[in-house]
């Protein structure tokens, strides 16, 4: 029954092939033609859009129950959603409704209203998800079921006491079949279609995504009243309704390739049929993906468990090089630290072209610490693993050479003559003035009293490559580097990874920082910690954010400045050393960082 949201002439849950009507004569047959030759309606259908058959047009997510007649017009209905899956979609919603994890909490919030808007405007009826088993798609499927149910529920709830049932329809998914499909991504997708008893309709192999979506929304015709969708052939006697607006629920996030300048709302494209896109998770990193399938054990397709962080087809996609071990396996996709390698184990279409079509083999450039990495094809497999630029490798070198020139140990900064400091300010906040600063004058005042000299204030905005290209120059002049912000609790901080370039650096599990970070921001206690001598142990313990956090450059440092085993150290890298731009931490940190590097101010 292809329907908007306002009309309340639907069928009952409890039997799914059952149709309870608005009492009338004409009604009471349509309903007893429809239990009577419909059985158990399947849950996946393929669709071939370059069938002609005999020119019958019906509504896509509906079946045929019944033909034109002199009496009675030709109908089709869609199947109910059974009541094991409304309730397991309600109890989901309950969850993320009261989740209170700070990493996932306030997008999940966003997501669930975006949904629910959409619901609002269109219904369940015009809401379909797109489903291919990518992990973003699993995602945005569990969001949808939850606000699918609760948007259902409570329109039957609203309409209890009238003479009229509601129909909750099962959520509404579309896939594209394609011969190079991993076998275990249509294992996923079989299993949960039927798990959650969802109407799947997949369009058959060499139906283009511009097709299928032109067959969706052409057909996706309004109902009568009587709550049934109407089906037949357009002809000088028949005129087929117009079809009703579609929405598309899609796993975009703002990193994708493909994402431009989407919107969580954003009309299609001029060159395909009209339907809105819907992006819940647009706003979402990497690691709130994985906190999320994780945090409520929901199932994903078993080759994230392989190493495979981002899949394509079996012609374009390995295990992501970054999750290698020493051996022949690879990590889980959650446990990826360095988050921007989430598409390292694609190969671009570009580099595919270049090579023989027999055989695709890759070449993978990275250090052995290292989750920075790139495929090779055998023509760009010379390059050198370390190339970067000349300005790069020479402050590597020069670090190498002499470390304690360069203060790694932090050990032998102090000197007979007032150390030089450049303090560069990081936040695109302060740049726009949306906040004012204090972390300045805060530093000024208190190197000046250890005997420290701030020789240059730097403020610049987020952008990764400006802090780089500004590390690069002050180190050139100044003793230490001190940054303040582009760091914190948010998990997307830049101000490290540049750290990491502007030296030469790869970025790699700190095992001290892991160890600090289960301690104190989980139930384990130290003494748990210190038992937990296995590395690999220890990092199956952590969360997705904690192992973004415990990812630094591979000669950093922790740095207790204070004999207070609450305090969270700093972090050294070399001659910087990295603060948090929150004026009360950086006011903290600052204060005991200075009398580490001078000597009070004689009076």
């Amino acid at each position: 029954i292809l329907c908007c949201h306002s009309v309340l002439a639907f069928s009952s849950r409890s039997k799914p092939n059952q149709t309870y009507l608005q009492s009338s004569s004409s009604r009471t047959q349509i309903a007893s033609v429809m239990m009577n030759s419909l059985g158990a309606l399947p849950n996946w259908r393929d669709v071939d859009v370059h069938e002609d058959g005999d020119g019958t047009i019906c509504s896509p997510f509906c079946y045929p129950v019944s033909k034109s007649t002199p009496a009675v017009s030709a109908s089709a209905t869609a199947a109910s959603w059974s009541d094991s899956a409304l309730q397991a979609g309600l109890d989901l919603y309950e969850r993320i409704k009261s989740c209170k994890d700070p990493f996932i909490s306030s997008e999940l919030t966003s997501a669930i209203h975006d949904l629910e808007m959409a619901y609002r405007l269109y219904g369940p009826f015009n809401m379909v998800g797109s489903y291919n088993g990518g992990k973003d798609a699993v995602v945005i499927f569990h969001l949808m079921r939850a606000v699918h149910a609760h948007y259902c529920h409570d329109l039957q709830q609203k309409a209890e006491g009238l003479e009229t049932s509601v129909m909750i329809p099962r959520p509404r998914v579309i896939y594209f079949n394609n011969e190079d499909e991993f076998p275990e991504v249509l294992d996923l997708l079989q299993e949960t279609v039927q798990l959650y008893d969802l109407d799947m309709l997949a369009f058959k192999e060499g139906v283009s995504f511009g097709e299928g979506l032109k067959y969706l929304v052409e057909r996706n015709f309004a109902p009568g009243k009587n709550g049934l969708s109407h089906y037949g052939k357009n002809s000088e006697s028949t005129h087929l309704p117009p079809p009703h607006p579609l929405a598309f629920i899609l796993g975009t996030r703002s990193n994708d390739p493909n994402a431009g300048s989407q919107n969580i709302y954003a009309p299609s494209s001029h060159y395909m049929p009209p339907f809105l896109r819907v992006n819940p998770i647009l706003n979402w990193n990497y690691g709130q993906v994985w906190h999320f399938l994780r945090t409520f054990e929901l199932p994903y397709c078993k080759l994230y468990d392989d190493g495979y962080t981002s899949l394509g087809t079996v012609k374009d996609t390995m295990p992501c090089p970054a999750l290698k071990k020493d051996n022949d396996e690879y990590w889980p996709a959650y446990m990826l630290s360095d988050w921007d390698q989430e598409r390292a184990g694609r190969i671009s279409k570009k580099k595919k072209q270049q090579q023989p079509k027999e055989s695709v083999e890759q070449t993978v450039t990275m250090s052995q610490t290292s989750s920075t990495v790139s495929l090779s094809t055998e023509q760009e497999a010379t390059v050198p693993k370390n190339a970067s630029s000349a300005h790069t490798r020479t402050m590597s070198s020069e670090l190498d050479k002499d470390e304690s020139m360069a203060g790694s140990s932090g050990e032998n900064l102090p000197s007979p003559r007032p150390l030089s400091v450049a303090l560069i300010v990081i936040g695109d906040e302060l740049l726009k003035g949306m906040t004012p600063d204090s972390n300045i004058i805060c530093a000024a005042r208190a190197l000046r009293a250890s005997n420290v000299a701030l020789a240059r204030v730097s403020i610049i905005s987020d952008d990764s490559q400006e802090i780089v290209e500004e590390i690069q120059r002050v180190t050139k002049e100044v003793d230490v580097v001190i940054t303040s912000g582009g760091v914190g609790p948010t998990h997307d901080d830049v101000t490290i990874k540049s750290v990491a370039e502007a030296l030469g650096l790869d970025m790699e599990i700190h095992y001290e920082m892991a160890s600090l970070l289960l301690k104190k921001m989980s139930n384990s206690t130290e003494e748990t910690v210190q038992s937990t001598p296995d590395k690999d142990e220890l990092l199956r313990r952590m969360s997705v954010g904690q192992l973004k956090m415990a990812t630094l450059p591979s000669k950093a440092e922790l740095k207790y400045l204070t004999d207070n085993p609450d305090e969270w150290p700093v972090l050294n890298c070399g001659n910087i050393f990295i603060l948090p731009g929150v004026p009360k931490f950086f006011e903290q940190k600052i204060g005991s960082l200075s009398k580490f590097l001078g000597e009070p101010e004689e009076e």
